[in-house]
This record gives C-alpha cells, sequence and structure tokens, in this order.
C-alpha cells in the first residue's frame, strides 16, 4: 500500500518520466536525498502510477548485513529469470561505493529485461552516466498542506506556521510531529513549537541512526571560565587563537543543551563541531563551521558554499557558519536560497550568546 498523504513532487515525476520513459538512453537514474525527505515514497507512486508494460522489480539494501552479497544474488535472479521487461530500484544504496553501483549499473542495463534502473540513495553518487535528480525539502506550502493531510485538517492554525518551520519541508519530520499531535502528547508538540527544544533554528529531524557515523571526534570543552572572561570584554575574543575560538563556541553550545563534539583539525573546513540534540521525535544534528576573522575581514560566499556541500555530502540536518566578523552580500544570499538548512552567525550573534550563557 503506498502512502495515500503524497503531496507535491509534480517536477520531480515529469523528471523521472521523462528520463524513465521517454529518453531511454540506458543510463541508470540516482535519486539522492537525506533521510527522511521522501525519496522512497517519491518512487514508489511514480512506478505504480506508470500503466506499462513492464513491471517493477524492488531491492531494499537497508537492513542488509551484506549489501553487495544481496545486490549479486538479486542479478543472478534476474538473469536467470525468463519473465518479462522490468524496472529495477534499489532503495538504501548508500551501502554501496560508487564503484559497486557502476558495477551493478552495467550488469542490470546490459540485460535485455531490465528496461530502466534507479538507485535511492542518501549521498550524490560520483557516477558519469548517471542521470542524477537531487530531492530536497518540500516548499512551504506543499508542507503545510501535509500536516493538513495528516491530522485531517485538525491541525491548529496558530500552531501550524511553527510546525512548518521545523518540519522543514521533510516529510519524514511531518509525520513524527502528526504523530505526536495524534497521541495527544501536547507537553512534546508545545515544546517544539516553542523552539526550546533547539537553539539553532531550522534544524531537521532524522532517526539517530542517520547522525554522522563515519566522524570519529574527540570531545572538547573550552574553559567555561574563559567564557566568563569573555562577558566582561567580548572584544578579546579576537585575541584567542583559531582552535580556542572553535572550543569557546563549542562550549556556548553545550551550554543552550546541545551534545557537542569537536573534530579534528583538518584544512578543508566544513564541519569544525558537531552539535546534536536528542528529542522525542528524533536526533538533531547540525554542522558547525568556526571561523575567527578580524572584524573589517567579511566571509565570502565560497566559504558558505562549501559549509553546504559537506552538509549535502555527509547528509546532516542543518549547517551554520560562525564568525567574529560578518558576511559579504553574496553569502548573506546563498544562505537565504536555504535558509532551512544553512544558518550564519556573526560577531554580534556570538556576543549574544556570550552574555546568555549559563553552564549547564
Amino acid at each position: 500500500m503506498f502512502d495515500s498523504t503524497f503531496i507535491g513532487r509534480r517536477s520531480e515525476i515529469d523528471w523521472l518520466d521523462e528520463r524513465l520513459y521517454r529518453r531511454r538512453q540506458g543510463a541508470p537514474i540516482v535519486v539522492a536525498g537525506a533521510g527522511g525527505v521522501g525519496k522512497t515514497t517519491l518512487l514508489q507512486l511514480f512506478l505504480s502510477s506508470r500503466r506499462r508494460e513492464d513491471e517493477t522489480t524492488w531491492l531494499n539494501l537497508d537492513a542488509s548485513v551484506d549489501p553487495m552479497g544481496e545486490v549479486s544474488a538479486f542479478v543472478e535472479n534476474l538473469y536467470a529469470s525468463r519473465e518479462g521487461g522490468t524496472i529495477v530500484a534499489i532503495d538504501g544504496a548508500e551501502r554501496l561505493t560508487d564503484e559497486q553501483m557502476e558495477v551493478v549499473s552495467r550488469r542490470l542495463l546490459n540485460l535485455k529485461r531490465v528496461r530502466g534502473l534507479i538507485f535511492s540513495t542518501r549521498r550524490t553518487p560520483i557516477m558519469p552516466r548517471a542521470e542524477i535528480l537531487n530531492l530536497g525539502a518540500m516548499a512551504p506550502a506543499e508542507s503545510e498542506e501535509l500536516l493538513q493531510k495528516l491530522l485531517k485538517g485538525g491541525f491548529p492554525e496558530e500552531m501550524l506556521a511553527r510546525a512548518v518551520q521545523i518540519t522543514a519541508g521533510y516529510p519524514a519530520a511531518a509525520k513524527m510531529l502528526a504523530q505526536l499531535v495524534r497521541e495527544g502528547r501536547r507537553d512534546e508538540v508545545a515544546e517544539l513549537l516553542r523552539g526550546e527544544i533547539y537553539d539553532v533554528e531550522k534544524a531537521l529531524v532524522l532517526p539517530a541512526q542517520e547522525i554522522i557515523s563515519e566522524v570519529r571526534p574527540q570531545i572538547v570543552v573550552a574553559n567555561a571560565a574563559l567564557v566568563e572572561r569573555l562577558k566582561r570584554q567580548p572584544e578579546s575574543i579576537y585575541r584567542l587563537p583559531p582552535r580556542q575560538f572553535e572550543e569557546v563556541i563549542a562550549e556556548l553550545l553545550d551550554g543552550m543543551g546541545f551534545e557537542v563534539e569537536l573534530t579534528k583539525q583538518t584544512r578543508d573546513g566544513g564541519k569544525d563541531i558537531l552539535a546534536y540534540m536528542n528529542t522525542g521525535i528524533g536526533k538533531f544534528l547540525c554542522l558547525v563551521e568556526a571561523k575567527k576573522y578580524r572584524k573589517d575581514r567579511k566571509v565570502g560566499v565560497e566559504l558558505v558554499r562549501t559549509l553546504y556541500g559537506t552538509l549535502c555530502d555527509y547528509q546532516a540536518n542543518s549547517a551554520m557558519l560562525v564568525t567574529t566578523s560578518s558576511f559579504s552580500t553574496d553569502a548573506r544570499a546563498f544562505q537565504k536560497k536555504h535558509e532551512y538548512q544553512l544558518s550564519l552567525q556573526g560577531y554580534g550573534d556570538v556576543v549574544k550568546w556570550i552574555q546568555d550563557y549559563k553552564r549547564r
């Protein structure tokens, strides 16, 4: 049974229809996007709604112990079968390497009965021949429609705008919030909607197992006494070494209620700090990059783009760039395009965090 609450995604469905049924170029299709953005639901609805002669053969690797072994057996079964044409959909393909996906693509698309191949994955692979659809968050109007449909129009009007904001266009987040409402868990819902559950606005919801697992950061907490000194002399933050500035930001986030992990120093940027929080509906994660700049040296758009790329690569929930300076016009414009995923915090914001700081 497919999801009867499906909303929107008209352009994405048209894109899939064009690539799969009209072009027939023998290239694999990849639908990439964060967990909870609705990839599986989109594919199920799209494939079930196409009245073609082809059936759909579906393989889900989410719980597989040996994903490549399972795919190999799956391919062998297709080669042995004499049935009619089929569209192959492989869900959970982030369990495969790019090289493995290439091998699977070549084997399957060389088989006459395979009329098309679609991978669903939480990361964007490097596959030169692939047609790639990066599935993003839903538009606010669609999110509002989905919330109302999930609760059959019973979502209180005064709560709706905030609900749209905190679910940030992710169907999985909307469904978890709607479930709390249906179960009458009013205190948890009220806490979420007041924004007291986290301090980084527009953080998204993902199950705990989706939080970055390949990073093995050391936990570092800055000296709380240093933050107290900064309360009296905020300008002295410019005299801190860059690493100590990162530790101060980690301590400030810790004071806000986040669990923080300061990552090992690297030159590529994009994830100085992991700030996450367990909640009643999942685990929120924000990638934080801290840049200690002079007052007159604005952060440019390239750093913000790099941070956004890191967010996409690691499938985190949101990202924030914090600086002792400010941001260029281009940087602000880029952030505005991705306002549900990116947050920019300048010197004034940092000073406010310092003044509001309370050690847990």
